[in-house]
């Protein structure tokens, strides 16, 4: 008697997760296709921006949000390197946006900043991009979701973008860019994180960060690894790097991790998931996910 009356609860159960899972996924836009995911013009969504001044604690910035979709969208803060400004990294504003994130693209209080810094301003950029979202008197008012949070950044940035997921294990997606760091050690990183190196690069040599970083990230962390073939430092500085396999990687990453968008499933983990090409030259991942 005691059993029949677990299962109805244990179904209640099962429905109710079944509900939440739902409720966490938000999926917008049209199916995605390899030319939705390479093109840089035409996207699902229209772009506008919002600028960032100085005075918001760190260096100041652009805001990319979509347009003509209703939200709230999940947020990414994207940093850049040593002796770089948001110009560095400018094209992912509009793709983020266009595919439907708000990304706040920023500079550093100082160019010359080590990715610790680095990381803390890509943080006090997330939280500044939140609190636009919540003032009822901004342009993105009601636009962000302060609970899907993802980072991105170059280099130094993108050695503060994994400082940022180890100690934020809130954060839902992280992705850095020809990642540089003084430790190449992440035994903490619990974030989904996908790694871009550039094969040729002679300022983060592979050797010394993209790769013992990837490898430092824990096996039960959903991550992945994508080298760019015959390319230097700056090959994924733009979502056009690699033949444009930069950005249509890492806006299928950001769509399922952050999103919960399953259509992108099969360029993270399935049929068309990064595999070497004339574009890439290594890859890895702890696929299934």
């Amino acid at each position: 008697m005691l059993t029949t009356r677990k299962r109805p609860l244990r179904r209640l159960a099962a429905l109710f997760l079944v509900a939440l899972a739902i409720a966490a996924c938000d999926i917008k836009g049209p199916d995605p296709t390899e030319e939705l995911l390479t093109k840089s013009t035409g996207l699902p969504f229209g772009v506008g921006t919002l600028t960032v001044p100085t005075s918001a604690g760190f260096g100041g910035g652009t805001i990319y949000y979509p347009t003509g979709v209703d939200g709230p969208f999940a947020v990414i803060s994207v940093v850049p390197g040593l002796f770089e400004n948001a110009d560095a990294l400018a094209d992912w504003g509009p793709r983020l946006a266009g595919h439907g994130f708000v990304a706040i693209v920023i500079n550093t209080s100082s160019l010359t900043e080590f990715p610790a810094t680095r990381s803390t301003e890509q943080m006090q950029a997330l939280n500044y991009a939140i609190a636009q979202g919540n003032d009822t008197g901004s342009p993105i008012a009601g636009m962000v979701d302060p609970n899907r949070r993802g980072v991105m950044g170059h280099s130094m940035g993108g050695g503060g973008t994994l400082i940022s997921a180890q100690s934020d294990p809130g954060i839902l997606a992280a992705v850095p860019l020809a990642p540089w760091n003084t430790s190449a050690s992440f035994p903490n990183d619990q974030v989904p994180t996908l790694v871009f190196a550039c094969q040729n690069d002679q300022i983060a040599a592979v050797s010394q960060h993209a790769s013992p970083m990837y490898d430092s990230i824990p096996a039960a962390t959903h991550k992945s690894y994508i080298s760019i073939a015959g390319q230097d430092h700056f090959c994924a500085n733009s979502p056009t790097g690699g033949s444009a396999q930069v950005g249509k990687f890492a806006v299928a990453w950001f769509k399922k991790f952050l999103d919960g968008d399953g259509r992108y499933d099969p360029w993270v983990c399935g049929a068309s998931k990064p595999v070497l090409t004339s574009a890439i030259n290594d890859v890895r991942s702890t696929c299934p996910f």
